[in-house]
């Protein structure tokens, strides 16, 4: 498997730590998940597409988008 070495700020190492921990997983496995993530929303870009933020209304189940991500 290829290796890849990155440098990272304090601040985004610990946030990194911090949302493995929370998760259960290791900091390459948070990597590989951002970086899925990434890719998803670089092909739907291409295809026109965006990605959202939705919250699930609990009455009847339907989905509200609550904001689109930008940036990505």
């Amino acid at each position: 498997m290829p290796r890849l070495t990155i440098d990272l700020s304090k601040d985004i190492n610990a946030r990194l730590a911090e949302i493995a921990e929370q998760e259960g997983i290791s900091k390459a496995e948070a990597i590989r998940r951002a970086f899925a993530l990434l890719s998803i929303a670089q092909k739907e870009k291409a295809e026109g597409n965006s990605l959202g933020i939705v919250r699930q209304n609990e009455e009847n189940q339907e989905l509200q988008a609550i904001c689109r991500v930008v940036g990505v």
